[in-house]
């Protein structure tokens, strides 16, 4: 802790550069100094403000059935973030003959959790497009796409966690923030996710926070619920939570979130083992969360983004979550998007 504090004493100074240089990047783009391309489909940009941890994964899987429900042919275009190599490849789930490594975690689990759909996995946005496009997609969803400026796009989604809005409030190292707040201003829609229960107050604060940066920008809000769980023996609804001693295993932005989760749906989260996003389990380390987890009388949950780095018949609980949003339907955000609609 006290080495992790030098090394954010030291790097502190240098924050006011990489504000200076995001600032620079997205000036750029605005002024056409930094040329975006845009494809004969429309796009919808999933993103946030701030480094991991608001329910991206989630919420493209959450809207990509809906498009499926309304009669559209999407596909999905990520990155990959933390894969082993650079080609683009193409995943259609539900079981995509792939290793981790090549693909990433994310874009696997969208791949498990949207059979059918092409996910797209290719660092260059654009030409994953059209790789999209050649195979039937009518409408194109980018994931983590907020800052991927060169892809034009028809809806311009932002997303902001509930439990912690701003990242701290800071930009690298003081804190998680991507860009400055008022980067919300490019959005056409702001949508608060993992909302709590009782969601009046921090919706509200949220609301209050947008309007100083982006006064006509709708403030849209979902909350992050378990929809399943699979288990060794089989899957089982989230129901089975209810008391259960649990330990909590997860390497994402904010695994904080992970456990927020499991509690809401009455888990009793008896010790947590975090890692960091993206981060390769060991078998030592599976097998060290399954004994101590043994030893507490306790059983492994995780995430499903997280199991497809675990060997499939790990002895672990699988959560999956869906974003469901407050109003009951997406229709207020597609009505921001007429051209969405077949």
């Amino acid at each position: 802790m006290k080495e992790h504090r030098a090394w954010h004493n030291i790097l502190l100074p240098l924050t006011p550069l990489y504000r200076g240089a995001v600032r620079a990047r997205i000036a750029a783009y605005r002024r056409g100094w930094l040329s975006s391309s845009r494809l004969p489909a429309p796009v919808i940009s999933v993103g946030n403000l701030t480094f991991g941890g608001t329910g991206k994964t989630p919420t493209v899987i959450a809207l990509v059935r809906d498009l499926v429900r309304r009669g559209r042919h999407p596909a999905v275009l990520t990155r990959g973030y933390g894969r082993s190599t650079t080609e683009p490849v193409v995943l259609i789930g539900p079981d995509p003959d792939i290793s981790v490594g090549a693909a990433g975690d994310e874009p696997l689990e969208l791949a498990n959790r949207l059979p059918g759909v092409p996910v797209v996995v290719d660092a260059d946005r654009v030409r994953g497009g059209i790789e999209a496009l050649t195979r039937g997609a009518d409408i194109l969803v980018l994931d983590d796409g907020y800052q991927h400026l060169r892809l034009e796009r028809n809806l311009n989604l932002a997303l902001v966690d509930a439990g912690d809005p701003w990242g701290g409030g800071r930009m690298p190292p003081g804190g998680r923030l991507r860009e400055p707040i008022d980067g919300l201003a490019r959005a056409d829609a702001v949508l608060v996710t993992k909302v709590p229960t009782n969601e009046a107050g921090v919706v509200n604060e949220i609301r209050r926070v947008v309007s100083e940066v982006a006064p006509k920008i709708p403030v849209l809000a979902a909350r992050l619920e378990p929809t399943s769980v699979r288990r060794p023996k089989g899957p089982a609804d989230p129901g089975v939570l209810a008391d259960a001693r649990v330990l909590a295993v997860a390497a994402l932005g904010r695994p904080e979130g992970f456990a927020e989760l499991l509690r809401g749906a009455g888990a009793r989260v008896v010790e947590t083992r975090w890692f960091a996003d993206h981060h390769l389990f060991t078998t030592t380390e599976i097998d060290e969360a399954v004994g101590r987890a043994a030893e507490l009388d306790a059983v492994v949950v995780t995430t499903a983004k997280d199991a497809v780095k675990m060997p499939p018949d790990t002895a672990v609980w699988v959560v999956e979550a869906g974003m469901v949003p407050l109003s009951g339907s997406w229709d207020e955000l597609w009505l921001l998007a007429p051209e969405i609609e077949k």
